[in-house]
């Protein structure tokens, strides 16, 4: 045993063949990195700092990264002799491979990583996105081609290297928009990992490649990829190309296999063997658009504020309804206009009407408002007026009886003088909230009642 722990300290430079001046041992003694648990710590990175030091004179490394101790559910350390470790080729098998190394990478950030399958189903899902992402690209691009394009003309890598492009003289907005969160992306992955950050990374590409990429640009751009603006249709698919090759680089680290096999479906360069050995992504700074950034965010606010009149409406996921949108903002007026189709496609609309904003507040129906705008979508369009009737009056019944409970919690000078100073103002702030909200059921009851 004691052998054992003191050969473990002539690791860094034993392997390569020390004591003798090997080519290898020239090139790779000293290291930059060392990678270890952190309970490992005391045991060999001192033995192997001191050893390096006593036999060759140098350091054997500048930096050592400690990373998490994966436990079982019962926060057990993973042990053969106890039966409490996992068989990783077994997860491997049901999952993949990719899955589990995301898993691994996205939970790094905490000393210990409690291990459940509802982790790595979360990255197998990921996975599961990216692909049927590519198979998306690929069933359409076969449909483009039909009409006479090639992907060679719309992905090769001299192509990729020019994007975006515009359409019309000017670059579209959404195109702008996902370049400009790209070019973020990148820079945050790479200061992440230049400082080990490695969950910040892998948390980072995640919410690209799930939320910018798949969930907002994939969606937007769907009806440009069959435009019959043939200049239009060709622009959105080198953009959409060029990112989505851009996407899988920077993705690579964290998930090999799955990218690997995406980029050869793309054309490469001559020669060219493995994305691993293509360069990593870089923000190019004329990517980057904080105005494209802002007005995409608007849009964006308008769209949720949408789809959360519709859930709290219980309207059915593929019932279209119409609905109203006002400001008293010339620009965000301006923005909505000019991008109304895809926020009906988001919002799963009959029809965005934009009116003033007088018109908006005379009529009824459930209503979202911002600082710049509101939305509307009435109640004989979504719901059933009785149903909805009914669900606001045991609503407001609700609030009305928590009301009344926290203002006599409150009034009682007794509880008042022996409660924590937080309790107090955390009940206060509830209790305001609540009346605003019991105002606004009352409110839509009112409208609802009128209108019946």
């Amino acid at each position: 045993m004691l052998d054992t722990w003191f050969s473990s300290g002539l690791w860094p430079f034993s392997t390569l063949g020390w004591p003798a001046e090997t080519a290898d041992f020239k090139t790779y003694y000293p290291t930059s990195l060392l990678i270890t648990g952190y309970e490992i710590l005391f045991f060999w990175v001192a033995r192997m700092i001191m050893l390096g030091m006593h036999f060759t004179g140098k350091i054997p490394f500048r930096t050592v990264y400690l990373h998490s101790i994966v436990r079982t559910p019962d926060g057990e350390k993973m042990s053969k002799s106890k039966g409490t470790g996992i068989d990783p080729i077994d997860v491997n098998r049901r999952y993949g491979t990719d899955a589990m190394r995301f898993t691994l990478a996205v939970t790094a950030s905490v000393s210990d990583v409690i291990w459940t399958e509802d982790r790595i189903q979360s990255s197998r899902n990921f996975v599961n996105k990216i692909w049927n992402a590519a198979r998306f690209l690929f069933v359409n691009l076969d449909k483009f081609e039909e009409s006479g394009a090639k992907l060679e003309d719309l992905a090769g890598p001299e192509v990729r290297a020019k994007a975006p492009y515009a359409s019309n003289g000017s670059i579209p907005l959404v195109d702008q928009w996902l370049y400009s969160r790209l070019a973020i992306t990148i820079e945050t992955v790479n200061e992440a990992l230049k400082n080990y950050r490695f969950h910040e990374a892998a948390q980072s590409v995640y919410q690209f490649f799930w939320g910018d990429f798949c969930d907002w640009y994939i969606e937007w751009v769907k009806p440009e990829l069959q435009s019959a603006d043939r200049e239009r249709a060709t622009v959105a698919w080198k953009n959409l190309f060029a990112a989505f090759d851009a996407a899988l680089r920077l993705l690579h680290p964290f998930m090999p296999f799955l990218t690997e096999e995406l980029w050869h479906q793309l054309p490469q360069k001559a020669g060219a063997k493995s994305i691993a050995l293509d360069h990593f992504p870089e923000a190019a700074d004329r990517w980057k658009s904080q105005s494209a950034l802002r007005d995409v965010e608007v849009l964006q606010e308008v769209v949720t504020a949408l789809r959360t009149i519709r859930a709290e409406l219980k309207v059915d996921a593929k019932k279209k309804v119409a609905a109203d949108f006002s400001t008293s903002d010339g620009a965000t007026g301006k923005l909505v206009q000019a991008n109304r189709g895809a926020i009906e496609r988001f919002a799963v609309l009959s029809e965005l009407r934009i009116v003033p904003r007088q018109q908006s507040e005379a009529k009824s129906g459930a209503v979202r408002s911002t600082a710049t705008f509101d939305v509307r979508i009435a109640y004989s369009d979504a719901v059933d007026p009785a149903a909805e009737k009914a669900r606001l009056e045991k609503a407001i019944e609700g609030l009305q009886k928590a009301i009344a409970s926290k203002e006599k919690q409150l009034g009682d000078e007794t509880f008042r003088s022996r409660a924590p100073e937080k309790i107090i103002t955390g009940l206060e702030a509830t209790l305001a909230e609540q009346r605003v909200e019991l105002k606004k059921l009352q409110d839509r009851l009112d409208q609802l009642d009128q209108n019946s």
